[in-house]
């Protein structure tokens, strides 16, 4: 039962079989890991068979924070145990969906950008995790990863409408709303829905259904829901800087200045994440061949935003 969208409209969504999905071997591993009586060293077996998904894991269990002692260079049980098997499900999902759902039928939706952008998002919020320390590296990983693929659901499951409401490139609220007019519910909904039918916790799911719009969340600032909240959307606009280009930058470079600071994150750990980022990004999108860009030293465009901002 969906706590996010009317129950029959988002089953008749599934029945169609055309939402994006798991499969494979990683979708073997998702299911290892909702096991009662799972057997941990043939999980340990699946995901030494996948390199993309071992490697990330590995790079997440080096995390200082995360891993006391020794570093770790190859998947084992401890490993596992470290992420924690829920972190390997999500992951494992996320990598599925990056590798799988890569083109559809809907000419007006930019399937390139949007992975771009998610990818970017992932490892910014894999990253804001490892320096706030208020959520695991590897689920705010997959949660920035998902956070937008209610829009790549509807490009999926109503490609022809949803491909003339796109046609002169809606934003924000805009979206927002032409979504909710056309379907009933809109991609932050159905993101949420998903998320929520892939048994992720009610926690994350809202964070992704509030993260374009923090305010209509109705939690209270200090809460840890709305802690997340907060975290995904400077997770986007960090991932708007990597997308930007140059022309675009110095805008959402602001954007992304007001809302750290809101974290009282000074100039330097901006300047930082946002290389940080980059290669991380960089990275992620040679594994998966995804478009990605190097972002040059911002530090000056960064100063002159601040100065801007005022």
């Amino acid at each position: 039962m969906s706590t996010y969208i009317e129950d029959k409209t988002f089953r008749e969504l599934q029945d169609s079989e055309v939402l994006p999905a798991p499969s494979g071997v990683r979708l073997n591993i998702m299911q290892m890991c909702q096991q009662e009586d799972i057997s941990l060293p043939e999980l340990v077996s699946q995901v030494q068979g996948d390199p993309v998904l071992a490697g990330r894991l590995i790079q997440i269990a080096n995390i200082p924070n995360i891993n006391k002692g020794r570093m770790v260079a190859a998947v084992n049980v401890e490993l596992l145990l470290m992420v924690g098997l829920h972190a390997v499900r999500q992951m494992a999902l996320a990598i599925s969906l990056t590798e799988s759902a890569r083109r559809g039928d809907c000419k007006e939706f930019d399937y390139d950008a949007f992975w771009a952008r998610s990818t970017a998002m992932a490892c910014a919020g894999q990253a804001l995790a490892e320096m706030l320390q208020q959520a695991p590296p590897a689920e705010m990983f997959t949660n920035g990863l998902l956070a937008g693929i209610g829009r790549l659901g509807l490009a999926s499951a109503r490609p022809k409408r949803y491909g003339e409401l796109l046609l002169d490139n809606p934003s924000g609220e805009v979206l927002l709303e032409r979504e909710q007019a056309a379907f009933g519910f809109d991609h932050l909904a159905l993101a949420a829905a998903m998320m929520e039918d892939w048994h992720f916790p009610r926690l994350f799911c809202n964070a992704v259904l509030y993260h374009e719009r923090p305010t209509a969340s109705g939690v209270e600032e200090g809460d840890r829901q709305q802690q997340l909240v907060r975290m995904l959307e400077l997770a986007g606009a960090l991932a708007d800087v990597c997308v930007a280009n140059a022309a675009a930058r110095p805008q959402r470079l602001s954007r992304l200045l007001a809302l750290a600071a809101d974290f009282d994150l000074p100039l330097s750990s901006v300047e930082y994440l946002c290389g940080r980022v980059s290669w991380d990004w960089s990275d992620w999108g040679a594994m998966l061949h995804i478009p990605t860009q190097v972002l040059p030293d911002i530090g000056q465009e960064l100063a002159e935003a601040a100065r801007a901002s005022g």
